[in-house]
């Protein structure tokens, strides 16, 4: 089968996704940072956003550590930074030892089928998993069996860009209110 890349009607309405699906769907913004303090101060003052350091079980980064991993919430959230408004997306952030990390989408992938299924298509597709720390702090080995806040996996796109994968826990539901898929 031909793989479709144009669309014939540019003005057309966005397509009708699979229902209960939250596959391919941006959940956050990845970026990273050099010096706390001066990213701190520029966010919260330039922007007026809030931040919370994340727990060691989202960001993988021991509690008090000088380097922690934060939410950063752009607009309206919830108690757990999730957002409750079209129109805005929250960050997750974190430190980078080496260079700043390219800017990236946090991305859900299909939570009913095993992570290396999603990483083969990416790869067939011209993308690459990106294992090397010196790239991303975020880089990890795929564990399939871990279920955490954290990415499962960092891949480049044919472009260059990143994306971080994650699979959210089973035990999320579709009826919470910020899926509106419901209402």
């Amino acid at each position: 089968m031909q793989e479709k890349t144009t669309y014939p009607n540019p003005n057309r309405a966005p397509k009708k996704f699979t229902a209960k699906s939250l596959h391919g769907r941006t959940r956050l913004m990845v970026v990273s940072y050099k010096d706390t303090h001066r990213f701190l101060n520029f966010c919260i003052n330039v922007f007026g956003w809030d931040m919370i350091e994340t727990p060691e079980a989202a960001s993988g980064i021991p509690a008090g550590d000088p380097h922690p991993g934060m939410l950063v919430a752009t607009g309206p959230a919830q108690y757990d930074y999730e957002g409750v408004t079209p129109g805005h997306m929250n960050l997750f952030v974190h430190w980078a030892p080496g260079e700043l990390e390219k800017i990236g989408p946090f991305m859900e992938i299909d939570m009913d089928h095993p992570i290396e299924e999603s990483i083969k298509k990416i790869t067939d597709h011209g993308g690459k998993l990106i294992l090397d720390k010196t790239k991303s702090a975020l880089a990890k080995p795929l564990d399939d069996s871990k279920q955490s806040w954290q990415p499962h996996a960092v891949i480049e796109d044919p472009s260059g860009n990143y994306l971080y994968l994650w699979k959210c826990p089973s035990s999320r539901t579709w009826d919470e209110l910020e899926t509106e898929y419901d209402i």
